[in-house]
């Protein structure tokens, strides 16, 4: 459980109520500030200090006010910094005559989100701490406002500073644990953390130690750390979740699966655990349980299509329209239903006919309907229905000219019809009104790529990482296109692994980092990738002929034929060079 350390500034403000005489006040539940009279020039000092706390005290509520009431809230910029302005002035006052640590935590507070950044909140904490030297609070927020302004390196000073002189504050060091974990320094935190003593472990300590361990790989570690913590705190659901996560990662599905039931059975604390429960009994092959789980769900639409979802993926067809039925509980029947049943009536049952008749139930002002018009065009392509596949894709154009997936399916459309100009024309059209998208132009690119038209889709493609950096498909298409003609190899590694970052699940990205592996000879890494590629993508030809290939350098014979055969198997584009690959192992 992360601790979120930040100044009370709407707590009471304790230490100065014991000092403060307010006998005479307490009638009021609400006081609001006096206004200034000619006789304020003879109050006494304690009855000062009495008003200044009320007026601070009130515009600090006038700012909560505010702050509760949102776009709501009357007040103008100018008013709102009036009332911060006297609510400062009035703390200075108090600070000037009676300084409490409690205090300068509270004038940090004013502005601790201060749109500049947190130096004004800084320069409290600084002057609090000359005031009370080694105070943990001050020095924890001080730590805390260097976070917010990215400077973690001199959090992690402030922190070091005060434990060098203060050793045995556990708690401090915990948090300086965290710091360093949320800085992405996990081995320092963890090294950080060990040196709290096993009998003064918090739970929150021990889940920072698992969380650090976790992110460095030690699984059993990890979970072992996090059972101290659940165990010394079993309502603890941040630590549950990490723990059931590890559990995954170490692919022990069963602990895991009863982890997070276990959560679920806690209530809504964590609303992912009751998913997660139904993705693990999938992948348990326990559909009846996951059903189970489902139907004993809340109602509400998110969680349903959510769920749905896990069934269809898991191909679990009947189960997940039973739980899509559960949409119709209150006699309305919205799109999704619809479209889902489609899904399923095409995959489930291969009826795209029954899917048609869903599909044509979802009206035309409704956000799903230009989807239900792809799908629709779709299913009557996979009917032999072309020309009226082409009619519903321009009729999807027409209604929606911004939308790239009709231009793109067009394209598709009219490729399958073996007409590549058209489905140039189509992507050139999309283009001319959305300039420089980079899935148009990609699908352009590999349209270029078909035609024996490289150069000019490599020209596209470096033009579109020139806008879009980060576009993964773009950083792939030109980095296996720089492996195949042999040349800038280095750079081309460097574009495929950042698409592989940017999109770590995708097997052909990962086919292309073993691919230029493979090409700068480095075999290792080749057939590690190349092995992450096929366990996600294990139909496709190209990738398993690069299986093969692989296979073959790193002088694997049988692994080289397991990969040419399946070459063969999904139809490759040039069975008898593969088979002379075979011929020649």
């Amino acid at each position: 459980m992360t601790r979120t350390y930040r100044p009370a500034v709407l707590a009471a403000l304790s230490a100065l109520l014991l000092i403060l005489p307010l006998a005479g006040l307490s009638g009021c539940a609400v006081v609001s500030a006096p206004k200034p009279v000619a006789q304020e020039r003879s109050l006494s000092d304690e009855a000062r200090l009495n008003y200044d706390f009320l007026v601070y005290q009130d515009q600090l509520q006038r700012l909560q006010r505010h702050a509760a009431e949102g776009e709501r809230s009357p007040l103008t910029e100018q008013e709102i910094s009036e009332i911060s302005a006297r609510a400062e002035a009035a703390l200075d006052r108090l600070l000037a005559v009676s300084p409490t640590p409690q205090l300068y935590l509270e004038k940090a507070g004013l502005t601790w989100n201060d749109p500049a950044g947190a130096a004004k909140s800084r320069e409290a904490l600084k002057t609090g701490l000359k005031a009370f030297p080694d105070n943990q609070l001050l020095t924890i927020y001080l730590a805390n406002s260097y976070v917010m302004d990215n400077r973690v390196d001199a959090a992690i000073g402030v922190m070091d500073d005060y434990l060098a002189k203060q050793p045995e504050d556990y708690q401090a060091r915990e948090r300086l644990g965290q710091m360093l974990m949320d800085a992405g320094r996990d081995a320092q935190a963890l090294d950080a953390l060990k040196k709290i003593p096993a009998d003064q472990r918090s739970p929150d300590a021990l889940y920072a130690m698992g969380r650090a361990q976790g992110n460095l790989g030690m699984r059993k570690a990890a979970i072992a750390t996090l059972k101290k913590a659940v165990a010394m705190d079993e309502t603890f659901t941040e630590a549950m979740v990490e723990l059931a996560y590890q559990y995954e990662l170490s692919k022990d599905l069963v602990a895991a699966e009863k982890t997070y039931a276990r959560i679920m059975d806690q209530g809504d604390q964590f609303p992912e655990a009751r998913l997660r429960v139904i993705n693990l009994n999938l992948k348990l092959n326990n559909p009846g349980r996951a059903l189970d789980v489902a139907l004993n769900g809340p109602q509400s639409k998110s969680f349903v299509l959510d769920a749905v979802l896990m069934f269809i993926n898991d191909g679990f067809y009947a189960q997940g329209s039973t739980v899509l039925d559960m949409l119709t509980s209150d006699g309305e029947v919205p799109a999704e239903y619809f479209f889902y049943k489609a899904v399923i009536a095409n995959e489930g049952e291969n009826d795209p006919k029954k899917a048609l008749t869903f599909l044509d139930k979802v009206n035309e002002d409704d956000r799903l309907y230009p989807h239900a018009l792809r799908f629709k065009a779709q299913l009557y392509n996979a009917l032999g229905k072309g020309d009226e596949a082409l009619a519903i894709t321009r009729k999807g154009k027409e209604l929606f000219p911004d939308a790239t997936t009709f231009y793109i399916l067009e394209s598709a459309l009219l490729r399958d019809k073996d007409d590549k100009a058209g489905a140039e024309r189509a992507l050139r059209e999309g283009l001319a009104r959305l300039k420089d998208d980079p899935e148009l132009a990609y699908e352009l690119a590999m349209l270029y790529e078909a035609s024996d038209r490289r150069a000019e889709g490599l020209a596209l493609m470096e033009n579109v990482l020139r806008t879009h950096p980060d576009h993964s498909n773009g950083l792939n298409y030109v980095g296996y296109t720089l492996a195949e003609e042999d040349r800038e190899l280095d750079r081309a590694l460097v574009l495929v692994q950042k698409a592989s970052l940017l999109d770590p699940e995708n097997g052909y990205i990962l086919d292309s980092v073993a691919w230029v592996h493979y090409k700068l000879k480095d075999y290792p890494q080749a057939w590690e990738n190349i092995g992450y590629a096929v366990g996600i993508v294990d139909s496709d030809p190209t990738i398993w002929e690069h299986y093969g290939d692989i296979a073959k350098a790193m002088g694997k014979k049988s692994e080289a034929r397991k990969g040419y055969r399946n070459s063969l198997k999904f139809k490759t584009a040039h069975p008898e060079t593969i088979r002379k690959k075979l011929q020649e192992l």
